[in-house]
């Protein structure tokens, strides 16, 4: 038996076919993180063998970090040898601290306790111009060494 053709479905198709290619080609929210991520030169330097907890927006983070300079590799701030640094993600205090520069956010996202990361993060997603101190150099890229001690889910 020979399958007839309706017209009606022709206009049909057209209409789908082209809302699906406006969707594909106008509609790209999760382009814009995944290219900020791909712009971060991020290295899992440790992974702990058991991961039940992972680092999220809202919690509060312990870590410790080292920052350097990328080019003179000069350290500018550390937090080893005392206590970790604690912060909430996703919310900013002050800043002048890390977790106000949206590289060091992505960085520390998603990170186990237990983990150890390093990160390059380039001007655009570091310090702000108004904020940077004055060892930062308006186009100089950050090195930070993390390593996430504790994370308290809220």
């Amino acid at each position: 038996m020979p399958l007839k053709f309706h017209w009606f479905s022709l206009p049909i198709s057209m209409v789908l076919a082209t809302i699906y290619m406006y969707y594909v080609t106008q509609y790209k929210p999760a382009q814009k993180r995944g290219k900020l991520l791909q712009d971060l030169d991020m290295k899992v330097v440790y992974q702990p063998a058991l991961c039940d907890l992972r680092a999220g927006e809202g919690d509060l983070l312990h870590v410790h970090y080292t920052s350097f300079l990328a080019v003179a590799g000069k350290q500018f701030e550390t937090t080893k040898g005392g206590e970790p640094y604690v912060f909430k993600l996703g919310k900013c205090g002050n800043s002048t601290k890390p977790e106000c520069m949206q590289g060091f956010r992505n960085a520390v996202t998603g990170m186990c306790t237990g983990e150890k990361r390093k990160v390059t993060i380039p001007p655009k997603l570091g310090f702000e111009k108004k904020v940077r101190p004055r060892e930062i150099g308006a186009d100089e890229k950050l090195v930070f060494h993390i390593e996430m001690v504790d994370i308290d889910k809220v």
